[in-house]
């Protein structure tokens, strides 16, 4: 997978999917853009990924603001002097019933998970198109496709996000730039609707050990024909539809669910 040397910005790439692709992308030659709102938790993936002899850089933007949106990729001109691959990872989740949710609650996760999508891509499209080279790698969800008790912002969201990455596909193709989704199903930290964190496997009942002896899964769902994966293993669908090999490759969305049915 041909990215050696290009610079690629991954928001929400301090821990969870963000980092697992972030680092993939490292160690595949790309020199990374790591973004989150915790300056530790930059810092920290920031300083393990040059200790491996890859080149980081950090940014301690907020896209929930359309400032923190222009802020990433200006970073990333800072640190490497542009932007050629956009990961769009970043995401909030709550939980609550329809009619109990209020507006601002719907909004908020509207705007960090699906407006910044916007934003970050607004600001990274000049750079690739006087270069006629771009890869934009959206990250949805399952819950896009088969929607989400609880969770019809997250979904909503996700959703849009579907269709904006084919209009920015149809779009931009004539410059050399390919937009892509990924809805990944892997076990992640989420955050309830009052804040607090559930850790890994929490919210499943079943435990399965995988064939890999240093992760232990979690079985998603019964209409899930394998257990729960890490952000490890999705992480190389984003490299390669990054790369150079897939220039073919857009205005698609590729499930990592595990055989979820729709």
């Amino acid at each position: 997978m041909s990215i050696e040397g290009r610079v690629a910005v991954v928001t929400g790439s301090a821990r969870n999917l963000g980092r697992a692709i972030a680092e993939q992308l490292a160690a595949n030659g790309a020199r990374v853009v790591i973004n989150a709102r915790s300056r530790d938790k930059v810092d920290e993936v920031v300083a393990e990924l040059k200790a491996k002899g890859y080149q980081a850089h950090p940014s301690y933007r907020s896209v929930a603001t359309p400032e923190g949106c222009a802020g990433v990729i200006a970073d990333a001109v800072e640190g490497f002097g542009t932007v050629d691959i956009l990961v769009n990872n970043a995401a909030i989740i709550t939980y609550r019933l329809i009619h109990e949710m209020p507006d601002e609650e719907w909004l908020d996760v509207l705007n960090t998970d699906l407006t910044a999508q916007f934003r970050t891509t607004k600001a990274a499209l000049p750079h690739m198109m006087e270069k006629k080279w771009g890869r934009i790698v959206n990250v949805s969800a399952n819950a896009a496709m088969a929607g989400s008790a609880h969770r019809s912002h997250y979904a909503a969201a996700k959703g849009g996000i579907l269709a904006f990455t084919k209009a920015t596909a149809k779009e931009y193709g004539k410059y050399g730039v390919t937009a892509n989704a990924i809805a990944p199903l892997v076990q992640t930290d989420e955050r309830s609707a009052e804040g607090e964190e559930v850790p890994y496997g929490a919210l499943y009942s079943h435990h399965n050990q995988t064939t890999r002896p240093d992760l232990q899964t979690f079985s998603a769902a019964p209409d899930t024909v394998m257990p729960r994966a890490h952000p490890r293993d999705v992480a190389p669908l984003v490299a390669f539809l990054a790369s150079e090999e897939a220039w073919y490759i857009t205005g698609q969305v590729i499930s990592a669910s595990g055989g979820r049915w729709m």
